[in-house]
């Protein structure tokens, strides 16, 4: 009997541990680099509250990157500085110099402001991570020319069942990230790029994602890359440049 009971106080105390401390799980600003390196023509401006990166080449094409848990988005501008687009990207709610706290609400609803306030007349949406969600949400509700996703996932409730199957986290989790939902809502194409090695949104998350996406472009998975390297590696740019540029070419097919 008080085996049975330190069970139960155990199995409550976590539970109770991963409702009290989710967020600290899902957002990790304090991870993120305060500082990061930015191509010198780059303007950083606050909106709404929000520090928001720019590279401005008076293109009718707009680039918009929306970064991981743990991401500094600002580095998005190096990046993408070879492509000859503008480039807009911003910090979360509480990451950087940006005012807030990070919610499920508070980035799907900063990212569409800065959508909405930056948008030209083509727009490519590329999110990595955490930021699949936040672009698929963004691209559900517009109409991009394509939306590119690194290291996507069905949500933050499938991983968290995947991870700690025996406690009931729909019921505990006030910040599910349900990207498949908004995904099948999105009528350009996809592209997906996948790190070979990760196990931190794993293939089997992807896989459930998989038949939410009724516009399935592309799919490339980058060798020996990890869930927190893959923006490290040569190809990744190179990959997903490729990505933006075919977008770009087929405008005009």
């Amino acid at each position: 009997m008080k085996l049975l009971l330190l069970v139960l106080f155990v199995y409550s105390a976590f539970a109770l541990y991963l409702y009290l401390f989710q967020e600290k799980i899902i957002f990790r600003p304090y991870l993120a680099p305060k500082k990061v390196d930015i191509p010198k023509e780059a303007k950083i401006v606050m909106v709404d509250g929000q520090e928001v990166g720019i590279l401005d080449r008076k293109s009718d094409v707009t680039v918009f990157y929306f970064g991981g848990n743990a991401d500094n988005a600002l580095q998005a501008l190096t990046l993408f500085q070879d492509l000859p687009f503008n480039i807009v990207t911003y910090n979360y709610p509480g990451y950087g110099n940006s005012k807030g706290r990070p919610t499920q609400q508070s980035l799907y609803q900063s990212a569409l402001r800065i959508f909405q306030k930056f948008h030209t007349k083509h727009n490519i949406i590329v999110g990595r991570s955490l930021g699949t969600s936040v672009a698929t949400y963004v691209a559900s509700l517009t109409k991009p020319t394509s939306l590119i996703l690194i290291t996507p996932f069905h949500s933050i409730a499938y991983l968290a069942k995947m991870r700690y199957p025996i406690f009931p986290v729909s019921l505990i989790l006030k910040h599910p990230f349900p990207t498949y939902r908004y995904v099948q809502k999105v009528q350009a194409p996809i592209y997906v790029l996948l790190a070979q090695k990760d196990t931190l949104t794993p293939p089997k998350s992807y896989e459930a994602l998989k038949p939410f996406m009724s516009n399935l472009k592309e799919e490339r998975i980058i060798p020996n890359s990890t869930h927190a390297d893959i923006l490290e590696h040569q190809q990744t740019k190179e990959v997903v440049q490729q990505f933006i540029l075919q977008s770009v070419q087929e405008l005009s097919s």
